[in-house]
């Protein structure tokens, strides 16, 4: 087989290709261009066909395959004014060398494409990144539909890419350090130190050498050698400052320095020291309105709200309890080692309706009472802590309903069967009791239950 037969035979295919094709015999003679050429050069075929290599493509790397047979990979050419980038090899025919093809694309396309990859792999990273925030986030800290909730997590999400100090704000056991940990978990500072302090559980006369530490001989008893600081201690990672609004004016004007100065000072000691600290503080106080009352410093609020973060009270988040409801219960049940039991319709509405003041905290704590105290495997009203039992069974009787039966305001037969049905659905756990208390068939049961909307209060 010729050259001039292979290009012919494969002409058809050549043509189709997206990137430049150029074909040379022995004598460095162009005897195939593809239509791409043209797209990729602006030179016509006819310009080059027939013609020497060396002349219509000067700066041709072709004529070196030619003479050595050795292949080029990647190598740069110039055509027509436009830069490309070519691999050139040896056409071998019958253990022939018969000529050289050159297989090029244009450098710009190259780059764009290699510029898109890189985007679309940031992309990619990105997205890969938020998607793990986000199921991170939630598996230590309900997200649900909340609208509020679904800004925390926006907020928490910047805040973590950002040195800047942060502001929690919100009531007591609404999950303020779960998300400073998040925040020290997803930044840059996620393998140094996090350290907590609650600034109210710790005296005045104490709090400040736990947070700046102090030289030997600073005070009676003082160590040996002098202790560092939360701070030193917390150096290059984050500090975070709970019931931030409990710290005196003194220990504020302290933290203020050290915010604008990054450096601390021990107590007893003259030298100052340089830390790097990122600061998230937290308080459940309206801090805007203590510095209105000029209990806490304007400038010191300032430096610490570059981001704040408000977390709304359960009671803001009804639509999601049922799911803090479940979060609990899986993540309580495996602590204490005990299966996930059912929760009755009873129990699941009262803790629906239940306010809780003392936020994630306190449904935390009932729902460990409650599983404590089961032991059928399905939650009921008396396994509830017992504020919340008499308000069920309170709640429970003013629920059920009487008929008038006399013969002046005698009921229909659908309030009769409806009211039969709700008290039962009331006082029993599962569709199997009412089933066997009333003595109908489960399927007839189940379709009376779904006409008078009752299907969802019972446990199968």
């Amino acid at each position: 087989m010729s050259l001039n037969d292979l290009v012919k035979m494969s002409g058809d295919i050549l043509e189709s290709l997206y990137d430049g094709i150029a074909i040379v015999d022995m004598e460095g003679t162009v005897v195939f261009v593809n239509e791409a050429n043209y797209r990729i050069t602006g030179v016509e075929s006819k310009a080059i066909l027939g013609r020497n290599v060396r002349e219509a493509v000067p700066d041709s790397h072709l004529p070196h395959v030619l003479n050595t047979g050795n292949r080029l990979i990647g190598v740069k050419t110039e055509v027509n004014s436009k830069k490309v980038i070519s691999n050139i090899v040896p056409i071998i025919i019958d253990g022939r060398m018969e000529g050289a093809i050159s297989v090029f694309r244009d450098i710009s396309e190259v780059l764009s494409l290699s510029q898109k990859l890189e985007e679309a792999n940031s992309t990619i990273e990105h997205l890969f990144e938020k998607l793990n925030f986000k199921n991170d986030i939630e598996s230590h800290l309900v997200i649900g539909n909340n609208k509020q909730m679904e800004n925390v997590l926006r907020l928490t999400q910047k805040a973590s890419q950002v040195a800047s100090t942060v502001l929690l704000q919100g009531e007591s056991g609404t999950g303020k350090e779960v998300i400073a940990r998040m925040i020290h978990r997803h930044s840059s500072r996620a393998e140094k130190p996090f350290v907590a302090v609650n600034c109210a559980a710790i005296p005045d006369s104490l709090l400040e050498s736990e947070l700046f530490g102090y030289d030997e001989g600073a005070f009676t008893g003082a160590k040996k050698g002098g202790r560092p600081g939360l701070f030193e201690l917390a150096h290059e990672g984050t500090i975070f400052l709970d019931e931030i609004g409990d710290m005196s004016m003194a220990l504020q004007a302290k933290l203020l320095r050290v915010l604008q100065d990054r450096q601390i000072t021990r107590i007893g000691a003259v030298r100052q020291r340089k830390v790097d600290v990122r600061v998230i503080a937290a308080t459940n106080k309206n801090l805007m309105e203590m510095v209105k009352v000029k209990t806490f410093r304007e400038d010191l609020y300032y430096r610490l709200e570059v981001v704040k973060i408000h977390i709304p009270p359960l009671r803001e988040r009804k639509e999601d309890i049922h799911l803090y409801i479940d979060n609990a219960l899986r993540k309580i049940a495996g602590r204490i080692g005990k299966r996930i039991p059912q929760v009755s319709p009873k129990v699941l509405r009262c803790l629906m309706e239940h306010t809780y003041p003392g936020n994630i905290r306190e449904l935390e704590n009932i729902v460990e009472v409650a599983l404590v105290s089961d032991e059928n495997g399905i939650l009921g009203v008396d396994d509830l802590p017992d504020e919340l039992m008499k308000k069920a069974k309170v709640h429970r009787d003013e629920k059920e309903e009487r008929l008038d039966i006399s013969f002046e305001n005698f009921p229909s037969f659908e309030q009769m069967e409806k009211t039969i049905l709700q008290n039962a659905v009331n006082r029993y756990k599962s569709k199997a009791e009412i089933s066997r208390v009333l003595h109908v068939s489960r399927s007839t049961l189940y379709r009376k239950l779904e006409q008078y909307g009752l299907l969802g209060d019972t446990l199968d």
